[in-house]
């Protein structure tokens, strides 16, 4: 059985990963500076992953126990609903991939069950498993299909969908060949993850995706698919800076 010092302090790690912003610029010297600040909880947490199963369990479970008890203390089912958004957002960006970093061959078994836990205790709220390479790799794909994945997520197309395919290869192939394209990649990864964020915060979410479906992001396939490269990259870039304006600044 592990000590609740270990409990409290993997609550509290998990508290302060929500003083980090997720962004591909800052990331990885984020999680370098929180596996040093943390680095004996995360041997302590290594050190539990292998010991008994029931003590992997109490670890893996001690975050999702938290979070279930602060969402059921929030009667108002809107608040919880935004509440979740940002817990899962934290859970997923910093401390689910931290927790993989522990120095154990059982972590990221131990990181699976916590994800596990997680989505049975908060149904409504699941999350995927994630780690630190996983993101990164991410970051490496470019962030022109951010909006457009959850855009696509909200009319309920597959990531493989003929869509995003389209635009990725468009990213890919047409974008990231000049350094003018790879300027406009670097700086929409910096932003879309927030603007994202807010959207799915809105009480009318799927209208607001569908709308830019109709306004932007399907014209962008037609112009691709008639080679109007420029026009869809001018068509995009608008997009970007309306929806900058509206959820960053206003």
């Amino acid at each position: 059985m592990i000590q609740d010092t270990l409990k409290n302090d993997m609550i509290d790690l998990y508290k302060k990963t929500f003083d980090y912003k997720f962004q591909k610029k800052t990331y990885e010297s984020d999680i370098n500076e929180l596996k040093d600040t943390y680095a004996g909880l995360l041997k302590d947490v290594a050190s539990a992953c292998e010991g008994t199963e029931e003590d992997m369990t109490e670890v893996a479970s001690c975050v999702p126990e938290y979070v279930a008890e602060q969402l059921a203390k929030m009667p108002n089912k809107r608040k919880r609903e935004i509440a979740a958004l940002d817990y899962n957002m934290n859970m997923v960006s910093y401390f689910v991939p931290l927790m993989g970093e522990a120095p154990s061959l059982m972590a990221k078994e131990m990181t699976q069950k916590m994800v596990e836990i997680w989505n049975e205790k908060m149904p409504e709220f699941k999350i995927g498993h994630s780690t630190v390479s996983g993101i990164q790799g991410g970051f490496k794909k470019g962030i022109f299909c951010y909006i457009t994945t959850a855009v696509c997520q909200s009319l309920d197309r597959p990531d493989d969908c003929y869509e995003l395919t389209t635009l990725r290869e468009y990213r890919d192939q047409y974008l990231l060949a000049t350094k003018e394209g790879e300027e406009i990649v670097k700086e929409y990864y910096n932003i879309a993850p927030t603007i994202v964020k807010r959207i799915d915060k809105e009480p009318k979410a799927a209208e607001i995706y569908r709308n830019i479906w109709e306004v932007y992001l399907s014209p962008c396939i037609h112009l691709i698919e008639e080679n109007k490269k420029e026009e869809c990259k001018a068509l995009y870039t608008d997009m970007v800076r309306k929806l900058e304006e509206k959820y960053l600044y206003s």
